[in-house]
């Protein structure tokens, strides 16, 4: 009986799952980040250890790894799988792909925002990709986006700010002085620490917060853009667009997934517009990658 593995490695967390060919999960496990970027090798190398640890023997083996942008880290990624599982076929793919691979058949489009974000489809030529980038250079209507928002609302107005977002800033910086707060943000990961503000910027626009408001409508509306020029680039015209939602921002509040789906069907009125979250973790999707690995062995 063959042993399939998917690995889910973000900037964040790893996560590991082991299934036969039954279906019947034989191995779970997870540990740290596991960038091929910005994680330093010798930890990401020691976190999947850790995450893998007791996972014996797999046939089938597909890492989907945050940070996996060229040949050349799509290469160091299959080299550390290889030297994780010997003698197992190997495959590695950007981790935006195992988010899509655990989306309903009919998904045209995934939508991924977490700390950052991007836009995804299948085509017939593999994996399509549109936004991302880093929260330097877009990531549009991603957690760093939002936490930023919040961060600086409440830097500029500390008195007035809610009760709920003060509360939250001391937590995670544990002060509310501003010197120190800024020191903490560029001491550490800023994307990472500030999606962090993220669900209290949803807690704020349900309350009515003009400043919480106004950044749902304009990180919306970017990642909105992002969607539309994908789909006019990569999506065959149709009366019908199914989109599906993956990451933390859709589950931070409702306020989030109920505007951007608004905003979706502003810009396509003559179109039915299915909007969903993912009902599987993206690592299910990691597994179903390492299954196609065994296509016509």
């Amino acid at each position: 009986m063959s042993i399939y593995v998917g690995l889910d490695c973000g900037g964040s967390s790893s996560r590991v799952l082991a299934v036969d060919d039954l279906g019947n999960i034989v191995f779970q496990g997870q540990s740290g980040a596991a960038n091929l970027v910005s994680t330093p090798d010798q930890r990401l190398r020691r976190n999947l250890q850790h995450a893998t640890r007791g996972c014996d023997s797999a046939n089938y083996v597909c890492g989907c790894f945050a940070g996996l942008v060229s040949d050349e880290t799509r290469a160091k990624g299959e080299d550390i799988l290889r030297q994780m599982f010997p003698g197992s076929q190997v495959r590695a793919e950007p981790d935006y792909t195992a988010a899509f691979y655990s989306s309903p058949q009919d998904t045209d489009v995934c939508v991924i925002a977490g700390t950052g974000s991007l836009v995804c489809s299948k085509g017939p030529n593999g994996m399509n990709k549109s936004g991302g980038r880093g929260f330097v250079l877009g990531d549009y209507g991603s957690g760093f986006h939002y936490g930023r928002d919040a961060l600086v609302h409440f830097l500029d107005h500390p008195k007035t700010s809610s009760a709920t977002l003060r509360q939250a800033v001391v937590d995670l910086f544990g002060t509310d002085q501003e010197g120190a707060i800024i020191t903490s943000v560029y001491s550490s990961g800023p994307p990472q620490m500030l999606a962090r503000l993220a669900k209290v910027l949803g807690m704020d626009a349900k309350e009515g917060e003009a400043y919480a408001l106004e950044s749902i409508e304009r990180n919306g509306n970017a990642l909105v853009n992002v969607v539309t020029q994908h789909v006019h680039k990569y999506i065959h015209p149709s009366t019908n667009l199914s989109v599906s939602l993956a990451g933390g921002i859709w589950k931070a509040a409702p306020i989030f997934k109920e505007r951007f789906q608004e905003l979706l069907e502003a810009r396509y009125p003559d179109r039915q517009i299915h909007v969903h979250r993912l009902t599987k973790p993206p690592l299910h999707g990691a597994v179903e990658l390492a299954k196609e690995l065994s296509i016509g062995n």
